[in-house]
């Protein structure tokens, strides 16, 4: 018989007309909200849970057909739906267990497990007892995982719950061994695994549902048919909170990432504490406060991130406590001694963090290299998470049978501090860099206080609660802000000039302000004026910001690393230069890495070139090339890029005094007498006198 047949059984023998069960009691989502609406209030809560309760035996689409219409018509609340609908389907999954469950072989006495004999006798099978009590499908966003809850219970002992993967049930003495150690004793015999596994399916047969566990934040439009903001508190939406979504991010610090229901608060408390949140560009001047609040309005939005904010301070400057209290919009735990994240993780980690944390702001804090044991790595991790963030990329990785993993680009809004920026150009124009300067120590002290008491987190259930319904409403609404961003940056690159992604960090920024300031007005905080009047403020602040990043692009380009790289090998004793027509010491030899020993000069390190008789340098491309490449990697500012392209940029930004036919970088001269090809560069771009 098969399960059908056999809970059609089961129905019948309980007075169910199983012939009924394909027609609606009440009809068509209309014919019922027709009849509901005529009934009493309570015969119609009693028709409602009826109806639910039919409707849990026909599938998700046809509930979600009658509860769009019943809510529409505000006949019940949607949390109410949804209690209902939960209870109805945990009675429908008892019935139907109970109605199909078969003799089961296995026995459970005293602690032990045992297996019945054809004689009618039991054979023990295991000094334990194991039971399925649950099955919990995870959800990372990327993939989808089943995992099973297995209760084991030794003699004399309390029960242990162990999770694995569903296709590590059949290892039974690795789960057990788990849970209970040296007490995991299962009896040598033919397919002895199989049957304690077995056991534990049929033991706990009955007890056990299978529920669904989101492990990432974010975005979801596939739970109960409307846009879903996920944190660990359960799933925000225009309706409100709905706890009954698990959302278990898998550590307690993770956890931590918790929004509010806005709709358990009077209008006037939400009103205050948005008005807190813009109050915090006060704590420090606007080009300090306005790139590290504009990340997080800006995350939330239902797209990838274009840059990250980089809060640059000495040690003391208050960077990480001011940015603590900004990351506390996402959770009153995450203050200053609960970051999410910071520079001892691995790269690896930074990546599935920045993954798995969706449309929430993930700072990682202190970026210090003078203390790292290893500044080169520190380097690498840092390029690979902001490169990756910048371009929406994830590294593309392969299961251990060789088939493709789904990818996971960095997905958070991404926030860090540090006492010094991360080498690189193309890396530093992928940032939003800001000073952390004049920090006012009084206000941020009572913005801590308010971060604590979560005012901060319940302006930004609010706030995305807004977005819920933005994006309900228009199925465009994401596109719309792709084309906002656009344009920003379209009038931006005209003012901003510089790298080409600048005015695109800066735009995005802006973008996410004007949504935040646009649900402000709606919700009464800021008239029209008053918030059209902050963001001429905040675009000021940000063009501001952006016009000093171009200094610390430059400051990294490839020619500025080469340059200051051989001017530090100079001084340190790696290299040194001779001059043109002798190849002993030039004038003025200290400046050029000689020293005077006993009367005479002595060369130091490697020779890199020589000075010409009218004082400018003339590199040999070779040497040159390779003492630069190898202290700019100890000194964590990698030069990995070509010879041929440090060529080209050196020519690119004049710091050569000549060059060759055709444009060519480099010149033929007369060298100790033999023709050489060097690089004639002006000497005051080696000494740095003029940098």
């Amino acid at each position: 018989m098969s399960t059908d047949e056999k809970a059609r059984e089961f129905l019948q023998d309980n007075g169910i007309d199983v012939d009924q069960l394909d027609q609606c009691p009440l009809g068509t989502p209309e014919e019922a909200v027709k009849q509901l609406d005529a009934m009493g209030d309570g015969e119609r809560l009693d028709g409602i849970g009826e109806l639910v309760a039919w409707l849990a035996g026909r599938g998700e689409i046809e509930l979600q057909r009658y509860r769009k219409a019943i809510v529409e018509a505000k006949l019940i609340g949607p949390g109410d739906w949804r209690s209902l609908a939960s209870e109805a389907k945990k009675r429908r999954v008892t019935e139907i267990r109970t109605a199909v469950r078969s003799d089961c072989p296995y026995t459970a006495e005293n602690g032990c497990l045992y297996l019945a004999t054809p004689d009618g006798g039991q054979m023990l099978l295991a000094r334990f007892v194991p039971e399925v009590v649950a099955q919990v499908i995870r959800d990372d966003g990327a993939e989808i995982t089943t995992l099973i809850k297995i209760r084991v219970t030794r003699p004399g002992g309390h029960p242990v719950e162990v999770e694995v993967p569903a296709e590590r049930l059949p290892q039974a003495r690795r789960w057990a061994a788990q849970a209970v150690g040296a007490h995991a004793v299962i009896t040598p015999m033919s397919r002895d695994e199989a049957h304690v596994a077995t056991a534990a399916q049929y033991l706990g047969d009955g007890q056990w549902s299978s529920q669904t566990t989101y492990a990432h934040t974010g975005w979801r439009a596939d739970i109960d048919g409307t846009w879903r903001f996920l944190t660990a508190s359960g799933a925000l939406g225009a309706d409100g909170l709905d706890t009954s979504v698990t959302v278990d991010l898998g550590t307690e610090q993770l956890n931590m990432y918790a929004l509010p229901d806005p709709t358990a608060v009077d209008v006037e408390v939400l009103v205050e504490a948005v008005r807190a949140s813009v109050a915090l560009l006060d704590v420090a001047p606007l080009n300090v406060t306005a790139p590290m609040l504009g990340a997080a309005y800006r995350a939330p939005l239902p797209l990838l991130p274009e840059t990250s904010t980089f809060l640059v301070g000495t040690s003391g400057s208050m960077k990480s406590a001011m940015s603590a209290t900004v990351q506390q919009h996402y959770g009153r735990g995450l203050d200053a001694k609960h970051f999410p994240a910071n520079w001892t993780f691995t790269g690896n980690a930074l990546e599935s963090l920045a993954n798995q944390l969706a449309n929430v702001l993930l700072i990682i804090d202190d970026y210090a290299p003078q203390s790292a044991d290893d500044p080169r790595r520190l380097a690498i991790a840092a390029d690979r998470i902001f490169r990756g963030s910048a371009n929406s990329a994830g590294r593309g990785r392969l299961r251990p049978d060789g088939t493709p993993r789904p990818a996971r680009p960095p997905k958070a809004q991404l926030a860090a501090t540090g006492e010094d920026v991360p080498p690189g150009e193309s890396l530093r124009a992928r940032l939003t860099i800001a000073n952390a300067d004049a920090i006012d120590a009084v206000k941020l002290t009572d913005a801590q206080q308010r971060g604590a008491s979560g005012v901060y987190e319940l302006a930004m259930a609010g706030y995305v609660r807004h977005l819920a319904a933005e994006l309900d409403a228009d199925d465009g609404y994401a596109d719309r802000l792709r084309e906002q961003i656009a344009e920003r940056r379209t009038e931006l690159a005209r003012a901003t000039g510089g790298h080409a992604r600048v005015p695109e960090a800066t735009a995005s920024l802006l973008t996410g302000f004007r949504q935040f300031l646009t649900f402000a007005v709606e919700v009464g905080a800021f008239t029209a004026d008053e918030a059209a009047a902050q963001m001429e403020k905040i675009k000021a602040a940000l063009l501001q910001v952006a016009f000093e990043q171009a200094a610390y692009v430059k400051g990294m380009s490839v020619a500025e690393v080469y340059l200051r790289a051989l001017r530090a090998a100079l001084a340190g004793g790696s290299a040194y230069l001779a001059d043109q027509e002798t190849g002993r010491e030039p004038a003025r030899p200290e400046k050029w890495g000689w020293e005077s020993h006993t009367g005479e000069y002595r060369s130091k390190g490697k020779r890199i070139g020589w000075i010409s008789s009218t004082g400018d340098v003339l590199l040999h491309p070779d040497v040159a090339f390779e003492v630069a490449r190898d202290h700019a990697g100890r000194s964590a500012e990698p030069l990995a890029t070509t010879k041929v392209t440090i060529h080209k940029r050196l020519k690119e930004g004049g710091h050569l005094a000549s060059t060759g036919e055709n444009e060519r970088p480099t010149v033929r001269r007369r060298i100790v007498g033999g023709n050489t090809r060097v690089l004639h560069v002006h000497a005051d771009r080696i000494t740095g006198e003029s940098a």
